[in-house]
């Protein structure tokens, strides 16, 4: 969370702070920061981080802070 300035360990404050930077993810990462303290194995939430949220989120972090330079 770079823009926002500050780290946390606690998923359900980082999914917060999150919303206030995308309001029209804020209830996917809401339940994604639960399901990190409780696990599921149901395959549509697993399709739904793999084919969605996971590739938005490279994305955004590649449109907001750039891709960077592999290491040697």
């Amino acid at each position: 969370m770079p823009r926002w300035g500050g780290w946390t360990s606690d998923l359900t404050e980082m999914a917060e702070a999150f919303a206030a930077y995308y309001p029209e993810r804020a209830e996917q990462m809401r339940a994604a920061a639960l399901l990190g303290l409780e696990p599921t194995g149901d395959p549509a939430v697993l399709r739904s981080y793999v084919g969605d949220l996971g590739p938005w989120l490279a994305d955004e972090y590649a449109r907001v802070h750039g891709v960077k330079t592999p290491r040697p």
